[in-house]
């Protein structure tokens, strides 16, 4: 029991490890796979009997669990939720127009600066997930080919 206790931080972490290596790698299941075989390399080389136990558990569930299909559809599930996010994100910037109006029509100038600060943070956010919704649909695009 104590054993795999102490195993299951390391498989985590080589999970993170992995991830980052497979998107570094490609986003489809033979990317992945051989992004974990070179992982077994490297730890073969260095004779890290743990990380060899870990990556040979990754690898044997990628093999049973991934997809190419599966892939395609996560891939779809985030670009439409980034589309969604990046739609309220929108809202809440004409909201925001519309606040920032209001305070220019009646002269305040302490709620025109309020706003106009308002108006930045929501705009640099609406930057932010366009940027992340351009990298999804890269990325859909790319395993559908």
């Amino acid at each position: 029991m104590k054993t795999k206790l102490m195993v299951l931080p390391l498989v985590l972490a080589l999970g993170v490890g992995f991830s980052a290596t497979a998107a570094a790698a490609g986003n489809d299941c033979a990317a992945k796979r051989t992004a974990i075989e070179n992982q077994i390399q490297q730890a073969q080389k260095y004779g890290n009997t743990h990380k060899i136990a870990g990556l040979k558990k990754a690898l044997s569930e990628l093999n049973a669990n991934c997809t190419n299909s599966g892939l395609i559809k996560d891939a779809e599930k985030k670009v439409t939720k980034l589309e969604k996010k990046l739609t309220e994100k929108q809202g809440d910037v004409r909201e925001v127009q519309a606040d920032l109006r209001q305070a220019q029509a009646k002269g305040d100038a302490k709620k025109v600066a309020k706003y106009q600060s308002k108006l930045q943070e929501k705009q640099a956010d609406v930057q932010k997930i366009t940027a992340e919704l351009n990298q999804a649909r890269a990325e859909l695009a790319a395993l559908k080919r």
